[in-house]
């Protein structure tokens, strides 16, 4: 009996595609890994016959990687009762800390606004609202993340 059950595979699976669209789409991805486009649109898939088909931890991190930040490596750790931080801050810092940066957060803030409202226009989320709201999520914590590191000078 597998510990894992469906739900947290469709858990994983969305964290995955995910991070394959903020790292620029499995075709991209497929010319920095060892595994092809259509393998890597297996992992992502929530479909009946890919059920069992997870990401490999190497193309995993090779992801997370590509897309900037530990998407499905945090969803492992969160399935597992832990969450990630960072051991020292990869944002770059060399510029200071500006107004645009600042507006570059309201502005991806108003856009997860924007998509809420029409997602909820109906009156329900559905998967692909689902998955659309967190990618477009990850990047308003991406923009918070890189003014933080400003501030800190870290």
């Amino acid at each position: 009996m597998r510990l894992i059950s469906a739900e947290l595979v469709s858990m994983l699976k969305g964290a995955t595609d995910a991070c394959f669209r903020l790292g620029g789409g499995v075709t991209s991805l497929a010319l920095l890994t060892r595994v092809g486009v259509s393998t890597l649109s297996k992992y992502a898939s929530n479909g009946h016959e890919h059920a069992d088909l997870l990401v490999p931890v190497d193309v995993a991190i090779e992801a997370d990687m590509r897309a900037g930040s530990p998407v499905i490596v945090s969803e492992m750790a969160r399935q597992l009762g832990f969450r990630l931080e960072p051991l020292e801050r990869r944002v770059a810092i060399a510029e200071t800390l500006s107004e645009a940066d600042v507006l570059k957060i309201m502005d991806k803030a108003a856009d997860v606004w924007r998509m809420a409202r029409e997602a909820f226009a109906d009156g329900r989320l559905d998967a692909l609202e689902r998955r659309d709201l967190g990618q477009q999520l990850r990047r308003v914590i991406r923009a918070c993340e890189c003014v933080l590191s400003r501030l800190e000078g870290v």
